[in-house]
């Protein structure tokens, strides 16, 4: 993965004015149109527009910094590196919602400490409500039966066991997330 920073020639700590002024300056020196028939120059300036794309957007941005960010193209070559059937999406066995299917401990504690306060936050309470909905639905699951009954319980058990992990994010991100997320 390329450093963007470099890419930009601006500091890690730079402010999105910097970051922005460092931009257009790299943008009018490696135009295709003040440098025609130049590939290199066309590759540089592609390279110049990722980077600002991510750094100027502060989502982006604090997932770059913490290493958890990546372009469809790093995802796709991720997935053809893994031999992953399904490519870059995702699917598994458990649909494109569900687990992994990775069951290494490491991957799922790194995948723990990449969520900030405010992300798990919001992924309790959308669980919260998707549980909600769940045991809401049980009330009409006796006229659609089996398939009420069946994604009634899938709704529910989703819910609840992203709650969990939620819950065991906010517990845990005091000591695994870095200053400015808390």
């Amino acid at each position: 993965m390329t450093d963007y920073y470099e890419i930009l020639g601006v500091p890690r700590d730079a402010s999105q004015e910097q970051i922005k002024k460092a931009y257009r300056e790299q943008a009018l020196k490696y135009h295709p149109d003040r440098n025609p028939g130049n590939p290199a120059a066309e590759d540089r300036f592609k390279l110049i527009n990722d980077a600002y794309s991510v750094l100027s957007d502060t989502d982006k941005k604090q997932q770059y910094d913490m290493g958890g960010y990546q372009t469809d193209e790093d995802r796709r070559q991720r997935a053809a590196q893994e031999n992953n059937t399904y490519g870059q999406y995702g699917w598994t066995f458990y649909g494109p919602f569900g687990a992994s299917g990775s069951w290494n401990t490491e991957e799922r504690k790194r995948t723990y400490t990449t969520y900030t306060k405010r992300q798990a936050f919001e992924m309790l309470l959308k669980n919260i409500l998707l549980t909600l909905v769940g045991l809401f639905s049980l009330r009409f699951a006796i006229w659609f039966i089996p398939f009420g009954l069946i994604i009634s319980i899938a709704l529910i058990s989703s819910g609840v066991t992203n709650i969990i992990r939620a819950i065991s994010i906010l517990l845990g991100a005091g000591k695994n997330s870095r200053k400015g997320d808390q």
